[in-house]
């Protein structure tokens, strides 16, 4: 039998629950069943509730309901993404760690997230070198003016920044 644990992850996987989820993370995170690990006025750090990457595999969130990373780049949302991206780069100080985020069909939650891990996702991807950003403000802001960006997000794209490299690629 499936814990409230397993249920509630199953529930948050369903494109119906994306206004839920983001509801719970702007308003009753610490009511979520994850386990944190480093927290900012903007943001939070948990324990993936389902690792896959490497020896440790969290999730940084921002503490405010944002469906994509396409709505993260919203100017609106200037400050949290600030404040989201200091946490991720104090959490990548204390250890070195790869940094991905999903979107289109790749990204299974309704919430914006990015996993950061000691593992090298998608290894055998092809990193873009004409699709390549500083540092994450500058790629997501950047992110909507990338031609055939739509297309690319029907099919699914990630960024993702390797540990050890500042820069942020499309792949």
């Amino acid at each position: 039998m499936a814990t409230l644990k397993q249920l509630a992850f199953r529930m948050a996987r369903t494109p119906a629950s994306g206004s839920l989820v983001r509801f719970g993370f702007a308003h009753a995170d610490r009511l979520l069943p994850l386990t944190s690990v480093d927290r900012s006025e903007q943001a939070a750090i948990y324990r993936h509730p389902r690792p896959v990457y490497g020896t440790f595999h969290h999730i940084a969130v921002p503490l405010r309901g944002v469906p994509d990373v396409f709505a993260l780049a919203h100017p609106r949302h200037a400050g949290l993404r600030t404040g989201l991206f200091a946490l991720i780069a104090g959490a990548r100080q204390r250890t070195p760690a790869s940094v991905l985020v999903n979107a289109g069909p790749r990204q299974d939650v309704g919430q914006v997230h990015f996993h950061l891990t000691d593992d090298t996702p998608f290894s055998d991807a092809v990193r873009s070198e004409h699709l390549t950003w500083p540092d994450w403000d500058a790629a997501v802001r950047a992110l909507t003016s990338v031609p055939g960006i739509q297309e690319r997000y029907r099919a699914g794209f990630s960024l993702l920044q390797d540990a050890g490299d500042p820069r942020v690629r499309l792949i």
